[in-house]
């Protein structure tokens, strides 16, 4: 840093957090809803972790505001379980995939790199296909919350 923060020196020792597919089974209970981090811990490949918890604050925003405009309470289970269908899915099928794409590109070896190659290459050369690939990356498929309509770029 420079000396910018004055003189750093290490508090504690030295500690590390392994990587790797953490998504809880139900991201709802009694006035309890998990968003972000709390509902799923993947990998930060491509910030994707970023991505799931934006939508997941924006879906529950949604839900929340369409519940209250109807004059339920904002624990009302049937909130709470809209959520759960909607956010539910999708964070399991990207935290799936990541640690999945983590897995495959950790494996060693020529053999492996040559598949992984050829996997790239194949979805870069054919247009529809890596169209579909950089659309869910950008977290444009699926139903969007409203907050995030228009928004994804």
């Amino acid at each position: 840093m420079g000396g910018f923060l004055g003189q750093l020196s290490n508090l504690s020792a030295r500690s590390s957090y392994p990587l790797g597919f953490h998504h809880a089974a139900t991201i709802t209970a009694d006035r309890l809803v998990l968003v972000g981090d709390a509902a799923h811990g993947i990998h930060p490949i491509a910030g994707q972790g970023l991505n799931l918890g934006l939508r997941d604050v924006a879906a529950l925003t949604e839900v929340l505001v369409e519940g209250k405009r109807t004059g339920l309470d904002l624990g009302d289970p049937y909130l709470l379980e809209r959520y759960q269908r909607w956010r539910g899915l999708d964070t399991f099928a990207v935290a799936l995939a990541t640690d999945g794409l983590t897995r495959l590109f950790g494996i060693p070896g020529k053999a492996a790199s040559a598949v992984r190659r050829f996997g790239l290459s194949a979805v870069d050369s054919i247009p529809p296909l890596k169209a579909a690939f950089m659309a869910e990356a950008r977290g444009e498929t699926g139903k969007l919350p409203k907050l995030l309509q228009g928004v994804v770029a």
